[in-house]
């Protein structure tokens, strides 16, 4: 069964949409992380665009700070 709007299959969709989530989630984090200064979080965010899975991966091993709490 094939889906009419997107040409893929179920199996397909499993796949893509964690895929998706996960480089969407990625790029918000990285958007939102006030613990990266500002062009750093704008080249984080064109690297998650450009390379969405590597890039993503490449952001939470190596990009990610932790953030700052405010207790």
């Amino acid at each position: 069964m094939t889906l009419l709007f997107l040409n893929m299959g179920i199996t397909e969709l499993i796949i893509v949409l964690p895929l998706l989530a996960f480089m969407f989630y990625s790029l918000f984090h990285a958007a939102t992380n006030m613990a990266i200064p500002g062009t750093h979080r704008l080249i984080w965010g064109l690297v998650i665009l450009a390379i969405p899975l590597l890039g993503s991966i490449a952001y939470w091993v190596v990009g990610r700070k932790k953030q700052i709490t405010n207790r």
